[in-house]
């Protein structure tokens, strides 16, 4: 098992997907929203948590989005447990939350629980991607 977990999260550091850990995160999420922006990307915000199953599920979703949609799609993981200031923020009530951000940065989508690949893809297409 531990050898498991450490592989994912290493495929995730290697893929790009970002975390943010912590509660003072606010302002590093920001920053990448702009960035996402001002790049035209569309931004799927993963929020969940260390430990949950389903979120732990959605590890290697997350990294096959990442890359299979790169310089498109920006991934950003937030554990709402650390960071429950993002959680208030995206009106998280229930774990996993995946909310996406059209390239102007508004929400087009939501989702709760685990959300697999094959059904994330027609919704970036939806987002022009």
């Amino acid at each position: 098992m531990r050898k498991k977990m450490r592989f994912s999260a290493v495929l995730l550091s290697l893929t790009g997907v970002l975390v943010f850990w912590g509660c003072g995160n606010a302002v590093g999420i920001d920053d990448v929203l702009t960035k996402a922006k001002k790049e035209g990307k569309v931004v799927m915000v993963e929020l969940g948590s260390v430990g949950c199953i389903p979120c732990e599920q959605m590890k290697p979703v997350m990294a096959k989005l990442q890359t299979n949609y790169k310089g498109k799609l920006e991934v950003i993981f937030v554990d709402v447990r650390r960071d429950g200031e993002n959680g208030r923020r995206f009106s998280v009530a229930m774990i996993p939350t995946q909310v996406f951000l059209d390239r102007s940065g508004k929400e087009f989508h939501r989702h709760i629980g685990y959300y697999a690949y094959e059904e994330i893809v027609p919704v970036l297409k939806r987002a022009g991607i």
